[in-house]
């Protein structure tokens, strides 16, 4: 066999392995970037209204009563379905503002602070805030419809460690914040709803803990949340959900 036969048949041969190896990198089965789920709502921030449900005498929070969440999710595809299952990491603040006063009762043997009451604030005051800052773990199950303009509904639900507690006031008496609120209940957790189109969605939190450990604050007063959420576009893997 003639050199530039052989050399031919060398080319053809090295053409045709080239070809079925760019052809398998591309079917394969093995490939599991064909596989990998695009993460949709991945990062959520929140803008919300908050306040207590089951305070005493009628009190209650003013609309200047606001908090913010920044919650970070790893998102899984159900199957080929318009279903999801999301779990991730949080920190939210959460602020009550109003005629609040939270009362330090003493035991008449020690003077020993031993239980936190919510009572009603007669004095006058520019600043009166109740503030908790918490790290959560948030879980979802999430629905979203495909086409140019997707609607997504999601419900989960949320367990956190309250990190921070204070009091700010600012009255006659100058200013003065206190931290660490006695009775507190250090774990938070509650039920999650979420619904919009694209990425603006309402959003909304009730706590089912309350904010007080038993015995050592008034009971029955529970968490509670409604706002609006932002989700970036952010996308990794080449798959739609």
């Amino acid at each position: 066999m003639s050199t530039s036969i052989k050399t031919n048949l060398f080319i053809l041969l090295c053409s045709m392995n080239l070809a079925l190896i760019a052809q398998q990198k591309e079917k394969s089965e093995f490939d599991l970037s064909r596989y990998k789920p695009e993460p949709r709502d991945r990062i959520i921030f929140e803008l919300s209204h908050t306040g207590w449900l089951g305070m005493p005498h009628g009190l209650k929070e003013t609309l200047t009563s606001g908090g913010v969440n920044i919650l970070l999710y790893f998102d899984y595809p159900i199957g080929n379905s318009h279903c999801s299952f999301a779990w991730g990491a949080g920190f939210s603040s959460h602020n009550i503002h109003g005629r609040i006063n939270l009362n330090y009762n003493l035991d008449s043997v020690s003077n020993r602070v031993n239980f936190t009451s919510i009572e009603k604030r007669t004095t006058a005051y520019d600043v009166n805030r109740i503030g908790f800052k918490v790290i959560e773990v948030p879980v979802e199950f999430r629905f979203r419809t495909r086409g140019a303009y997707q609607f997504k509904l999601m419900a989960g639900f949320k367990v956190g460690y309250v990190l921070q507690t204070f009091k700010k006031v600012f009255d006659a008496d100058g200013k003065t914040k206190t931290f660490d609120i006695y009775g507190v209940n250090p774990f938070r957790y509650g039920i999650t709803f979420r619904m919009g189109c694209q990425q603006i969605h309402l959003t909304a939190f009730y706590a089912l803990s309350e904010v007080f450990t038993k015995g050592k604050g008034s009971a029955g007063v529970v968490p509670f949340s409604l706002g609006i959420a932002y989700t970036p576009r952010i996308s990794l893997g080449n798959a739609a959900n």
